[in-house]
């Protein structure tokens, strides 16, 4: 037989292997179909004959078991994997093991359900089980940070696929897509949930953990747009515990780029549409000297303000001048005057693309109104430390100036965000912009 009758027989033979791979294969995977279900097995027999409550505590994790969970772990990053668990019922039996005592079951069991819920393919099927999105929210009530790490993750899951499912729904499937936004939100918007999650912004000094939160609550107050009763959704996150809570995170989360970024999202959407006036008087001291640790801390230690850094530096202008514009304040930073020309000149040297500098004149407009302000504050030498509430002069009002919001900058891409751009005058990105990948266990 010829060399070419040879490669022809074996290109046959290697194509009707891979066939037989495909048929006992999950989905176009080359994990094989019996492998994956005796190692689900394995682990639920596991479960069903070991008892983890002990009286002293609970019992560790048997090694071998902990390896298949990693494994299946791992595996469910493979999105024909995640469709193949939820077809059978995977999906409901590592919910069940949330309230397993031991934290390194809780973790593991969160972790392959996150990567279901990560998947377009999968998401709409979980969004009809309240168990899945009813059990993430009561690990909330975890101190583990490893287990609220990836609960965070998963709840960001939820709302980026939510809000990609709404923009991209058709007038058929549009009312569905907008009764899972609702469902989502009431289970958000329960005051348990709220106050544990603030909770873990007050006391966690893990900061991937606050990086995590901060970009779940980003992307749930774009959500509230959606929500047939705003107020209602939105009531407790914009209270005075919350959003103490909210600001301890942002002070504790200095130094990280990516964290603040998305707390300034979820604190402009919350000042500019939620926050109560009567609420400036609880927390318009500390915001201001948060806003200007931001400056000093974040702005002034880039080496330049480029198009994507625009929106952060809007965010924190707004908010601060949001506060100052209410009087409610009963001290400022000595330094807040320096910190913000430093700032404004930081920008001027920006060197900015066409399309994006009305962007840069609209912040800038914003900061030289700041400026005025705080210089009315330091006229006749005056300092601004202490100054009580009711002393320090206000401004005139500006034509234009009716309210604290001049003008919203427009077009300012998001390509340090992993939240979709909302339905703003920032919004340059398409819903359906790659959100986190999923995960895979940390060895």
């Amino acid at each position: 037989m010829s060399e070419t009758g040879d490669a022809k027989c074996t290109d046959t033979d290697l194509k009707r292997l891979e066939e037989l791979a495909r048929d006992a294969a999950v989905g176009s995977t080359m994990y094989d179909k019996r492998w994956v279900i005796e190692n689900i097995l394995q682990v639920g027999r596991h479960f069903q004959s070991t008892s983890y409550v002990q009286e002293d505590g609970f019992k560790e994790l048997d090694e071998a078991i902990e390896e298949k969970m990693m494994t299946l772990w791992d595996i469910s990053v493979e999105e024909d994997v995640s469709k193949f668990y939820l077809e059978y019922g995977v999906l409901d039996f590592f919910v069940e093991l949330f309230s397993n005592p031991n934290l390194r079951v809780k973790e593991i069991s969160m972790g392959i359900v996150s990567n279901m819920v990560y998947h377009e393919s999968t998401f709409p099927s979980i969004m009809d089980k309240d168990i899945c999105l009813e059990g993430t929210l009561k690990l909330l009530e975890e101190k583990d940070s490893p287990t609220l790490l990836i609960v965070f993750r998963c709840l960001h899951s939820f709302g980026y696929n939510l809000f990609n499912m709404i923009h991209r729904s058709d007038d058929s499937s549009k009312e569905e897509s907008k009764n899972h936004v609702e469902k989502f939100l009431m289970f958000l918007s329960v005051p348990s949930v709220v106050q544990n999650i603030g909770f873990v912004m007050a006391g966690c000094k893990n900061r991937t953990v606050l990086q995590n939160c901060a970009r779940f609550l980003s992307i749930l107050s774009e959500l509230w747009d959606f929500a047939e009763d705003r107020k209602k959704m939105c009531q407790h996150y914009s209270e005075e515990p919350f959003l103490q809570c909210t600001l301890e995170g942002i002070k504790e989360s200095i130094g990280e780029d990516k964290t603040e970024k998305h707390f300034m999202v979820f604190l402009y959407l919350v000042f500019e549409r939620d926050l109560e006036k009567d609420l400036y008087s609880t927390i318009s001291t500390q915001t201001i000297t948060l806003c200007g640790s931001l400056l000093k801390e974040h702005i002034l230690e880039y080496s330049s303000i480029d198009e994507c850094d625009l929106e952060f530096l809007f965010n924190i202008s707004y908010v601060m001048k949001s506060c100052l514009d209410s009087g409610e304040y009963l001290r400022l930073p000595s330094n807040i005057l320096t910190v913000t020309k430093d700032a404004r000149k930081q920008l001027e040297k920006a060197d900015i693309d066409e399309d994006h500098l009305e962007n840069k004149v609209s912040i800038l407009a914003m900061m030289s109104r700041i400026l005025e302000y705080l210089d009315s504050c330091t006229k006749n030498g005056e300092t601004l430390e202490g100054r009580p509430c009711g002393v320090t002069p206000r401004r005139s009002n500006h034509q234009g100036d009716s309210s604290p919001f001049f003008r919203t900058p427009r077009d300012t891409p998001r390509s340090l965000r992993d939240t979709p751009g909302r339905g703003s005058p920032w919004s340059s990105r398409t819903p359906g912009g790659a959100s986190t990948p999923p995960w895979r266990t940390p060895r």
